[in-house]
């Protein structure tokens, strides 16, 4: 047997060792338990990075070149946090990361060369183009196989910069596995973070890859490596997400894994800044875990181009089987794995500044609201160089109102808001310009969110009966449970209105005057409000308006003045008729 042969021999029973299908105790979003991380790097090699699925006999003989790529590796120093990067993390939730991951999967065991996996680069191609990325399809055939990797492009801003970055993941199968974890949480990961890279400049070039065939033995990423090393790409770090979505223990969630090679050593320091700098957003400690040679960052290693790969500290008990589900992932887990690669690819890209920021907003609205029920905010900026606005909203609920624009600047934005929770709750805004530059945090503005009660019906007493075209005075008051402020509507059933008069306090009389001119019997009608906006029912008081004796007697005479015209002259004048 020759040496080709003996080695896929070997590959072959590692895999039917680490392929078994097992149940497992999978913890679902659950807050995660800390423990020593030198413990941890001591532990690392107990679960093992996962292998290419099947192992061709023989082992393609791909190419490897005999002189690597030699590029200067830039000084990426992390001292601080960047508004671009937190913007980015407070953007990337797990609603936005399980879209993605379930159209993926929903295609189906996506093994290379079958028409769900064809389907599926499709797919990605589709979103790469709607995201308006610059996209291709990178076709290639080695050893009987053939596949498409799929490549969106971010081009940097600095025209002088060659430099280039990627963010990968693989989106083919084993047969029979719908590969949730292996690898749809790292391909969700890349498109998350090209969904949300797009609206921002970067001074470097990010390409944002997923290959075919990985399973078949890295043949896709061999043939992407080979073109870019043919090509001379300035590749300066390439970030692989391989099985990134298990956790078996809540502790396991607190920690993900790094494989590197000595020449990549800087990209997991790098990393590992990232993870303490933006700890308040990501909350994920990496555990740099030796080399492995078991998914598409290897063959980068092999010609010369630095990349580290993440993936999962507890490895799936179900990888390679029918059930590596998404029911079998953690997508908290996972999202919080693609905030670490997210802000790890955005720093080394450098998010770029090309003109003043906007002011921060202010922001205007009520204070405190009623559970479930639509309120108005309004936010106000200008931007220096007087370019058009954005606005972005944090309602304290993890929830935001996304980017909203475009705004003239100096123009109000005015954006409704319903919490479905009772408490307190900071909004936080902020703007940005049509150049991506986003200003700072808005001073937070704190609403109550509560379970109100209306106000009681109103009383109201005054005259029951009296004569048209008379004045008379109605007072009102009614008590508010919460102690609010109370506005009143009053309907004096005539066809005139009282529009929510006030405010007057809780328990406070109010009174008003008003008069009918025709006769008739009316009923008053008001309701009371609270600053809220939560009304009372009807409070009534019916009132009569009998004939004017006067007016009546005035009309009779005026009759008989109308039919004797010439009679009666002094009184004529006395009456002014």
């Amino acid at each position: 047997m020759n040496k080709q042969k003996i080695i896929g021999a070997i590959l072959c029973m590692l895999l039917a060792v680490t392929s078994f299908t097992a149940t497992g105790f999978v913890i679902k979003n659950e807050p995660f338990e800390t423990t020593n991380i030198d413990d941890l790097i001591i532990d690392r090699q107990i679960n093992s990075p996962p292998l290419p699925g099947y192992c061709p006999n023989p082992i393609p003989d791909l190419f490897i070149p005999d002189i690597k790529m030699d590029f200067d590796i830039p000084i990426r120093e992390l001292s601080k946090e960047n508004g671009i990067v937190i913007d980015l993390l407070t953007q990337l939730n797990e609603g936005l990361y399980l879209g993605f991951l379930e159209d993926l999967v929903a295609f189906g065991p996506r093994v290379t060369g079958t028409t769900a996996c064809w389907q599926a680069g499709d797919w990605i191609y589709s979103e790469f183009e709607d995201m308006g990325l610059g996209v291709r399809y990178q076709n290639w055939s080695y050893s009987g196989y053939s596949g498409h990797n799929i490549e969106g492009t971010i081009e940097g801003y600095n025209e002088s910069s060659d430099e280039i970055y990627i963010i990968c993941a693989h989106y083919d199968t084993v047969s029979g596995s719908p590969g949730a974890d292996d690898d749809g949480s790292g391909v969700a990961a890349v498109l998350t973070a090209a969904y949300l890279m797009k609206d921002y400049p970067f001074e470097h070039t990010v390409r944002f890859v997923t290959f075919d065939g990985e399973e078949e033995g890295l043949l896709g990423s061999h043939e992407y490596v080979e073109e870019a090393y043919n090509n001379g790409d300035n590749i300066i770090g390439t970030l692989n997400a391989d099985m990134i979505g298990n956790t078996n223990t809540q502790n396991g969630g607190n920690f993900i894994k790094i494989y590197e090679n000595t020449a990549s050593s800087w990209l997991t320091d790098f990393t590992d800044d990232i993870s303490n700098v933006y700890d308040d957003y990501i909350g994920i400690t990496i555990v740099p875990s030796g080399s492995s040679s078991g998914s598409d960052h290897y063959y980068l290693w092999q010609f010369g181009y630095d990349a580290i790969f993440y993936h999962e500290y507890e490895f799936s008990p179900v990888y390679h089987s029918p059930q590596d589900t998404i029911a079998n992932m953690n997508v908290s887990y996972a999202t919080k794995s693609s905030k670490l690669i997210l802000a790890t690819l955005a720093e080394l890209a450098i998010p770029g500044m090309l003109s003043d920021p906007p002011y921060a907003p202010t922001i205007s609205g009520p204070s405190r609201v009623v559970y479930n029920k639509e309120y108005s905010y309004s936010f106000l900026t200008s931007d220096p160089n007087g370019d058009d606005i954005f606005y972005y909203v944090d309602w304290g609920d993890d929830t935001n109102s996304g980017w909203v624009g475009p705004y003239t600047s100096g123009q109000q934005s005015t954006i409704t808001k319903a919490w479905d929770t009772i408490g307190t709750y900071t909004i936080l805004a902020r703007a940005k310009d049509t150049f991506f530059a986003v200003g700072d945090w808005s001073t937070p503005f704190t609403v109550e969110v509560v379970e109100n009660q209306p106000p009681d019906i109103p009383d109201i007493s005054g005259p029951t009966s009296g004569t048209i075209n008379t004045s008379y005075l109605y007072t009102f008051e009614s008590f508010d449970n919460d102690g609010d402020d109370i506005y009143y509507y009053i309907d004096w059933g005539d066809g005139e209105f009282e529009e929510w008069i006030g405010p007057f306090e809780s328990g406070e009389s109010g009174g008003i005057h008003h008069l009918w001119e025709k006769e008739g019997t009316y009923t008053i009608k008001i309701k009371a409000k609270d600053t809220i906006g939560d009304e009372s029912n009807w409070g009534t008081l019916e009132v009569s308006m009998p004939v004017n004796k006067m007016t009546t007697q005035g009309s009779f005479i005026q009759k008989i003045l109308s039919i004797f015209p010439n009679a009666f002259p002094i009184l004529r004048y006395i009456l002014g008729i």
